[in-house]
């Protein structure tokens, strides 16, 4: 199990148990193990990326560059890390935590998040050789980022038929504000903004792909919505009749597209664990297969690579289209579902009624004070599945600890909203009988 790196990164409240110290730490592991000569660097809008930055740099020698490429959407590190032939990249970012949290997330020089051999052999660095002091790296400011990874994206979105949309953007007061502005400007598309705040301090914070019944509640009438994250590595959308269509109905969409297109590779989408059982039954209608991973981006990648497959992803919003970008994008997925439901002619209010059934589920967080142990959350799991057998044999109850908070999360699902609030009850019985929950 690892100490330092979660589903995502490392993560943590800076000057607390995200400290100088431990930054230090990072990168000199980060030195000893992967011994890189420059490294792009880039962030969200929180007010402690620079303080983050000025760590980052102390903690490597002078043998190593750091560029500081500004305030970024994670997706655009790839891009950068390939143009510009970087050996790693750094994104200082929380990602959907709220504003007082930060972190680190590596990303090696193909744009891939770090494997768990890596991030264990770092580990290893961080507990065993003692913390030297360093005399800093190499410090550039570039501007180039936005601008490269623009033209990307531009270059992906010649499908979009224009005219069709209005779109209704919460950019969560992160990243992703002004390159979304100057895209959909550059394709000459109606759009209205949200959340634009550029300080950090309201970032995620009730708006953003994690809470989007903000757009929910102002969208106009008639417009798609589409929701980003801090990083805005995930996208939420919202369809013209205002209701939410998360992660599930996003790759049912893409998986259909992509399939009519000949661009789904092996005919394999590959989600998490926490999918709808909907969308299995969706893919199974298409004649697609369906691979499972374990919570978190990163597995999903490392499944796609494994089984030869050019969709997969989240329910939280997490999309990868690897044949464009190794790690998930908003915009980039934002761009396809566009070019989809230009390609179908369709809306994707009707769409989604078309393509999918979703299961009702319920996500219940439980905030924990002290780490999960292992044989814990296996116990907690028997007893879950006992619940399960008896009460909802047709459904199902998924008990994980969060990679990236202190949170016990809890997903039920059935086919009807009844048998999900029955069987909270006895699940939270259970629950508390266990831990030292509050």
């Amino acid at each position: 199990m690892k100490t330092y790196f979660g589903t995502d990164g490392i993560r943590g409240i800076p000057n607390k148990d995200l400290s100088r110290e431990l930054v230090h730490k990072v990168c000199q592991a980060v030195e000893n193990v992967l011994s890189p000569d420059s490294i792009a660097v880039i962030g969200d809008t929180r007010k402690s990326r620079n303080l983050l930055f000025k760590w980052i740099s102390e903690g490597f020698s002078s043998k190593v560059c750091v560029i500081d490429y500004g305030v970024l959407p994670s997706g655009s590190l790839p891009y950068i890390l390939k143009e510009k032939k970087h050996d790693l990249g750094f994104i200082i970012s929380a990602s959907h935590n709220p504003s007082e949290y930060n972190g680190l997330k590596i990303i090696d020089t193909l744009g891939s998040k770090l494997s768990d051999n890596i991030e264990f052999s770092l580990e290893e660095s961080i507990r065993s050789i003692p913390l030297e002091t360093k005399d800093g790296a190499v410090v550039q400011i570039s501007n180039e980022g936005e601008d490269l990874y623009l033209k990307n994206l531009l270059t992906l979105s010649k499908n979009i038929k224009p005219d069709k949309f209005k779109v209704s953007i919460d950019c969560a007061n992160g990243a992703v504000t002004n390159v979304a502005r100057k895209l959909f400007e550059q394709l000459s598309m109606k759009y209205q903004v949200f959340n634009t705040g550029s300080d950090g301090t309201d970032i995620n914070k009730n708006c953003g792909a994690t809470n989007p019944s903000f757009l929910v509640d102002n969208i106009d009438s008639g417009n798609i919505g589409l929701t980003f994250d801090g990083d805005a590595d995930r996208l939420i959308l919202v369809d013209e009749e205002g209701t939410i269509a998360n992660g599930d109905i996003i790759l049912a969409l893409l998986a259909k597209y992509f399939h009519q297109n000949n661009m789904l590779k092996g005919n394999i989408v590959v989600t998490t664990v926490m999918a709808n059982v909907g969308l299995k039954k969706a893919l199974d209608s298409m004649g697609l297969t369906t691979v499972v991973t374990p919570v978190g981006d990163k597995y999903v990648a490392e499944a796609m690579i494994e089984q030869g497959s050019s969709l997969g992803g989240e329910q939280s919003g997490h999309i990868i289209l690897s044949e464009f970008l190794p790690v998930g994008d908003g915009l980039l997925t934002a761009i396809f579902i566009l070019s989809a439901l230009s390609f179908f002619d369709e809306s994707l209010s009707v769409l989604r009624k078309e393509l999918i059934t979703e299961y009702p589920q319920k996500l219940v967080n439980y905030s924990l004070s002290n780490q999960l142990e292992e044989a814990m959350l296996n116990q907690l799991n028997d007893e879950m599945k006992i619940i399960e057998n008896e009460n909802i044999p047709d459904g199902r109850i998924f008990v994980r600890a969060s990679g990236t908070e202190p949170l016990l999360r809890v997903l039920i699902e059935a086919d009807s909203l009844e048998k999900i609030d029955a069987a909270s009850i006895l699940i939270e019985e259970t629950i508390t009988k266990y831990l030292d929950i509050q």
